[in-house]
């Protein structure tokens, strides 16, 4: 929960959490402050940037509060958590919706943050629906070697971490891939369709959350607003064509768990054939026989041969000739290659 400062704004306890605010001047030294100065902020002070959680009450008060100056639709937006990728402009600034990789010491990294970004020539304001330490990172380099001028260089900066961010969840996909291809391919009955099927899994819905996402950093480079200039489009557009990297290898990804899943398919496929014509070829091998000792079995008096009759070696030649019929019939499937 948020919590009012005279010098900074609180921190939670996961470092990935935190909230704060930073003012930053042309020159770009920074300096972080409260929310005493947060709501007396006005434009002639310098950038703000502003890294909040939806559900902090002092940060719902403050955007809900003419002090924002945002429109009521905005604010709304930035505080809802399930918001699809996207890029809306307004007459005085931009919103952005993008996902990052949750960054929590406590969760697993596959899984996606909600960032929604307001950007206007005066502040940069981000909130996240879970941990995303970047914001964190980036406010130590700030601090460290201070360097933005303005919002736009500061919301280039933030892209730029989140889609970096992105590489090792989809390097360790490619290499969870790249183990059930070997597994799989090397060996046909190796049984691993529960592995292939949660990573598919997986590369469905990051495909779901990052293909609009792909649309969002497309449409904000060609934006045409105050803050960005034609250094700040060709950066968007090199950050969008690292995203779009990205995209085509969790393509691939996915393409090739479908032919891991058709070598699979194939594979039981081929073990149900075998057990098929094994039961097939074992009924019509049997077939002759038993149409002979049911024809025998029946009730019926004076079978030739039976024995106690005037041919008391007759059972033996019935057994001898099912023996014959066996091996012909044998022969006669081998012929075919029934056996093979």
């Amino acid at each position: 929960m948020d919590k009012s400062s005279s010098s900074t704004i609180a921190t939670g306890v996961n470092p990935g959490y935190s909230v704060f605010a930073l003012l930053l001047d042309s020159q770009g030294s920074s300096r972080e402050i409260g929310w005493q100065e947060v709501l007396k902020w006005q434009p002639d002070n310098g950038l703000l940037w502003l890294v909040g959680h939806p559900g902090g009450q002092e940060t719902q008060r403050w955007l809900r509060s003419s002090a924002s100056q945002l429109d009521a639709s905005v604010v709304n937006t930035l505080l809802r958590t399930e918001n699809r990728p996207r890029c809306l402009s307004f007459r005085d600034g931009t919103l952005i919706t993008l996902r990052a990789t949750n960054q929590s010491p406590t969760h697993d990294d596959d899984k996606l943050a909600t960032v929604n970004i307001w950007v206007d020539s005066h502040r940069v304001i981000v909130l996240r629906s879970a941990s995303v330490r970047v914001f964190d990172e980036l406010r130590t380099e700030i601090k460290k070697k201070p360097a933005h001028h303005n919002s736009g260089d500061l919301l280039l900066d933030i892209l730029h971490h989140l889609v970096s961010r992105m590489e090792p969840l989809l390097t360790r996909i490619d290499h969870e891939v790249d183990n059930l291809e070997d597994l799989i391919l090397l060996d046909p009955n190796n049984d691993m369709q529960q592995e292939l099927t949660a990573v598919r899994h997986q590369i469905i819905e990051l495909r779901r959350h990052l293909l609009p996402q792909q649309e969002a950093l497309n449409l904000l480079q060609i934006e045409r607003v105050p803050w960005m200039d034609d250094h700040h489009r060709r950066r968007c557009h090199e950050i969008s064509n690292r995203f779009h990297h990205y995209l085509t290898d969790l393509d691939s990804c996915r393409e090739r768990g479908s032919v891991l899943q058709d070598e699979i398919n194939n594979n039981q496929a081929q073990k149900m054939n075998q057990t098929m014509k094994i039961v097939a070829v074992f009924t019509a091998f049997l077939m002759p026989v038993n149409a002979v000792t049911s024809l025998l079995g029946t009730n019926i008096e004076g079978i030739p041969g039976q024995a106690g009759t005037a041919t008391p070696w007759g059972f033996t030649f019935e057994v001898m000739g099912l023996i014959l019929i066996m091996v012909v019939s044998y022969f006669i499937f081998k012929k075919l290659k029934w056996f093979d």
